[in-house]
């Protein structure tokens, strides 16, 4: 097996140099590979694959030029001369010439000229290659010394966007299944392999999106189930497939119903295919610029539900990312804004109908395989590429809206980039993908096939494991066998207790100490929650001051004492919170301070630019729980009775489970000791928690900053002769809110980021 498979990588190997020698001979040829673009190239990490040895003086339209010499065999260290021109033969100043797999440390004057080192000690066939920004690279295999200075011409990567171009498929990353040049996997098939893990991959069919985008459910599937949650069964698209229907459950607000004048029932849905072509949608939140960038045709402003196909299934896909020419951090996220689209339009021989002279971006300068078309962007190895979307500000969306003055300049609903450039990873020059894309042992380079035999223009140039790092895009809960999640070393939580008279103050301080950008970051429907509990000589401790989960922790219900909920020995009266109570649920009570939380929170919330009554955290204050064992009309009985006062805020939430399993179904868990950490969204009718497309103001962010700290304050009463106590503390992370999760229907966990037990003895 080890031979049939070793023959086969040969034989992948020589089909991807048949393609550059079929090329070489034959510029204007009809391969159909090659007329769309794709012949093998794709990303730019490796050096591409396919190439020639130098033969002749004549300088090929692809881009290589091929020299000959009368001398036989190459001294260990040699000198070559040469210039660097373009595709007019003009001369090209401040080219990087360098030699494969070696550093680039030569740049061409205003001549162009350039006079270089090189050396055998480099693995594989000594290549001199040229590079500069903004053009492709080219490159001359030399296997004995040059007789006369050599040219190097860069192709110019033109603008305009060609709006025309198709992308690519990546393919699966499996060598028996990725057989054609015309995917990506073909040659890189462990980058392959690993993006189709990734959330990139996810990015335009990830339901829960689609959910958001067309205001539905995916879970309902039936008529009945829609009507239990409360949804309307309707026609609408089928995501993936625009233009076919199916029935699908409307439920909650959705960016196409909320930013346009459509969806009202009776009637069709924004999404209906039989939607007459005046009433569509035409504001369509900009979902898809970042969602869904492989997108064919125009880049930017699109309809997420126009995704189809490659743009569909694969997301933001290979030959999408290495279509990105720069980073313009002035425009907007996304396409047609901060990620600049350049997909070729230029062919081989200039003339109509021949085949598309590739380019690929990638963050390597020799890669000079020309059917690639590598073209070299070192922002790719930067936080600012990442930048492209994961930093976001918006306007107000919904008509009739208007933003804060606390935010006249944009709603920050995305900031993890400027999170990093603002903190410590950022002054040590540790990039996001240093976590996210980490180092590959044990590839020679991108090109799965390649090997020291094949180094050179065919089979690319050997590199580190730094310059082959994985395409996973680790996100916080992606596990690869062996190695923590980056969750698992985001923060750890530190106890400290102080004896008081009749009980024990605990504190708790969380620190971020893996993360360069706060903890958590990216989408605002992510949150942190630190819950909080103390034993005392066996028993449970009893809460009687400090802080307590807020809202956005998680709970069925929330009412206030005089308002709409009465309590009465151990019967509340409440209508909203009885319509939906279950036995065995918790219902918590915890008071209003008056006082704020003066936290160092995130961007405006960070130091003492607010109030802490601005920050918009209140301590609430543990009054009490109990359980629920009944449910009589709209009357609940509880386990014990709670004395309360008017104002009072009452949670009807889930019991804390006696031990957390990472992975579990979340708890709804305000009211409980302990705090939860989130940048909090509010639309213009108040209400928090919401989507960021609705949001208008940021209700409080005390997300945590890189390698800070927040300290929270518990109050537990202790029995009168009990010494020993054991104050546990629980940090989890959670994906989804519970609210919108249970509307929904979606599958909301938690999972554990740290846990802390500290023993104490009292005086």
């Amino acid at each position: 097996m080890k031979f049939a498979r070793r023959s086969e990588e040969r034989s992948r190997t020589a089909r991807c140099a048949w393609v550059v020698a079929l090329l070489l001979a034959a510029p204007a040829c009809s391969d159909d590979s090659a007329a769309t673009g794709d012949a093998g190239g794709h990303a730019s990490g490796g050096g591409g694959v396919g190439g020639a040895n130098a033969s002749s003086t004549a300088t090929s339209t692809t881009g290589i030029d091929l020299t000959t010499s009368t001398g036989t065999g190459l001294p260990e260290t040699f000198t070559i001369t040469g210039v660097v021109v373009d595709q007019t033969n003009a001369p090209v100043a401040g080219a990087i010439v360098m030699q494969g797999g070696g550093e680039p440390d030569v740049t061409t004057g205003e001549d162009g000229t350039f006079e270089i080192e090189m050396t055998t000690a480099i693995i594989g066939t000594p290549t001199v290659v040229a590079a500069k920004i903004g053009y492709r690279a080219a490159g001359i295999e030399l296997t004995s010394l040059p007789s006369e200075p050599m040219t190097l011409q860069l192709f110019a990567v033109a603008p305009p966007d060609n709006v025309g171009y198709e992308f690519m498929s990546p393919g699966v990353g499996d060598p028996d299944i990725d057989s054609s040049t015309k995917v990506c996997g073909h040659c890189h098939t462990t980058f392959t392999a690993q993006f189709q893990t990734s959330a990139h991959a996810r990015s335009a069919r990830d339901p829960i999106l689609h959910d958001l985008y067309a205001g539905v459910s995916s879970s309902f599937g039936t008529a009945a189930e829609c009507a239990a949650a409360g949804g309307v069964y309707r026609a609408g698209s089928v995501p993936g497939s625009p233009g076919n229907s199916q029935m699908r459950c409307y439920v909650g607000s959705g960016v196409l119903a909320d930013l346009n004048d459509c969806g009202d029932s009776p009637g069709l849905s924004c999404d209906d295919p039989a939607l007459p072509a005046a009433s569509a949608p035409t504001m369509f939140g900009a979902c898809a610029d970042c969602h869904a960038i492989a997108m064919n045709g125009p880049a930017g402003g699109r309809n997420l539900l126009e995704a189809e196909g490659n743009a569909f299934d694969n997301g933001n896909s290979c030959d999408a990312c290495h279509h990105v020419r720069d980073i313009d951090l002035d425009a907007p996220p996304g396409t047609g804004g901060r990620l600049v689209m350049q997909r070729p339009r230029e062919t081989l021989d200039g003339q109509i109908g021949s085949p598309i002279r590739q380019a690929m971006f990638g963050p390597l300068p020799d890669v000079p395989n020309s059917i690639m078309g590598g073209s070299y962007q070192p922002k790719f190895s930067t936080a600012e590429f990442c930048a492209g979307c994961h930093d976001q500000k918006q306007e107000a969306l919904v008509p009739g809206s208007t933003l804060s003055d606390r935010f006249a300049d944009g709603l920050p609903t995305h900031s993890t980039f400027t999170e990093w450039s603002e903190g410590p990873f950022a002054q040590l020059g540790t990039q996001c993908q240093s976590c996210h894309m980490p180092p590959v042992d044990g590839m020679f380079n991108s090109v799965d096939t390649s090997s020291p035999t094949l180094a050179g223009l065919v089979g690319g140039f050997q590199r580190t494991p730094e310059q082959t790092r994985s395409h996973t895009f680790r996100g916080p809960l992606t596990e690869i066998p062996g190695v923590p999640r980056l969750l698992d070393g985001a923060a750890t939580a530190t106890i400290t207790a102080s004896p008081i008279a009749g009980g024990v103050d605990i504190a708790v301080a969380v620190k971020n100490v893996g993360c360069g950008h706060a903890l958590p970051t990216g989408e605002p429907l992510r949150s942190m929650v630190l819950l909080v509990e103390a034993d005392g000589c066996g028993d449970p401790l009893v809460p009687i001051g400090g802080m307590t989960i807020p809202d956005f922790g998680g709970a069925s219900a929330r009412g206030i004492v005089g308002a709409d909920v009465t309590l009465s020995a151990s019967t509340a009266t409440w209508p909203a919170g009885a319509a939906i109570a279950n036995v065995g649920d918790v219902v918590r009570i915890v008071r209003p301070t008056g006082s704020y939380w003066d936290y160092d929170g995130i961007g405006l919330f960070e130091g003492a630019t607010l109030t802490p009554e601005e920050k918009g955290i209140e301590v609430l204050s543990p009054v009490g729980e109990a359980s629920v064992v009944a449910v009589v009309g709209s009357q609940i009985e509880l386990s014990a009775s709670v004395a309360v006062a008017p104002g009072d805020i009452v949670y009807l939430a889930d019991a804390s489970p006696t031990d957390f399993v990472d992975g579990e179904t979340s708890h709804r868990l305000a009211g409980a000791p302990g705090m939860a950490f989130a940048r909090v969204m509010v639309d213009a009718t108040g209400a928090r928690g919401v989507p960021h497309y609705r949001a208008v103001d940021i209700a409080s962010d005390n997300r945590i900053a890189p390698q800070r700290e927040l300290v929270t304050a518990h109050r537990f009463a202790v029995p009168p002769g009990c010494t020993d106590v054991t104050a546990r503390a629980i940090v989890l992370y959670r994906p989804l809110p519970t609210d919108l999760a249970k509307e929904r229907g979606w599958d909301a966990r938690d999972h554990v980021v740290t846990e802390s037990m500290e023993a104490i003895t009292l005086p």
